[in-house]
């Protein structure tokens, strides 16, 4: 019996380890979409940017606003599946930010694959609450005043091991009044493009 109760975890175990880009649209497999994380963004240029001790407050307002998008621009209605929400652990580390270091001239700036691994780790995520989940986060990349653009990388990964199963770096030009809804126009853009991903992973 025992051999068999241990044989039956370790096939669990080997299926949940298994999660593959397929499962992003299985709606069998539980969802947690985990936010916008601006601790590796980059404000492009430095000079440009009038605001500069506010920025932080643009992290909590962005998070906002994408949160509470009607619910076809919401990932679960790109997605055509259940998809829950936890931005808390976002929050948390937007909140850690230093506002003097996230200003650049680089304007080609971009995440290396290592640092959006090292970005999800960073988030804390509750592993036990969310078991068996695919996470998903936007890990904020270049907001560029001077290409008047925005980059974002489109991470899906496995909640169990943090591990990405897909990344994807898109880019969109802001539209809107006010700073806010400006910058927040492209994560809107993003969530569209989450279609294109269901009929990629098809």
């Amino acid at each position: 019996m025992k051999k068999i109760l241990f044989s039956f975890l370790l096939i669990s175990a080997y299926f949940c380890s298994a999660q593959s880009k397929k499962d992003i649209i299985n709606p069998n497999t539980p969802m947690v979409w985990f936010g916008c994380d601006y601790s590796n963004a980059m404000f492009t240029k430095k000079e440009e940017y009038t605001n500069l001790d506010q920025i932080l407050r643009f992290f909590v307002d962005n998070n906002n606003i994408v949160k509470d998008v009607v619910s076809y621009e919401q990932p679960s209605g790109a997605l055509k599946r259940e998809v829950v929400k936890d931005f808390s652990f976002v929050t948390v580390k937007n909140a850690q930010v230093d506002w003097h270091q996230v200003y650049s001239d680089d304007l080609a700036y971009k995440l290396s694959d290592e640092t959006i691994q090292q970005m999800i780790g960073e988030l804390k995520i509750d592993k036990q609450k969310y078991k068996d989940n695919i996470g998903l986060v936007f890990c904020e990349e270049n907001i560029s005043k001077t290409n008047k653009s925005a980059t974002i990388a489109v991470v899906f990964f496995r909640v169990n091991d943090l591990t990405p199963l897909l990344i994807k770096h898109v880019s969109y030009k802001p539209k809107g009044y006010g700073f806010m809804n400006y910058w927040s126009y492209p994560n809107r853009q993003a969530m569209y493009y989450l279609r294109d991903i269901k009929k990629e992973l098809k």
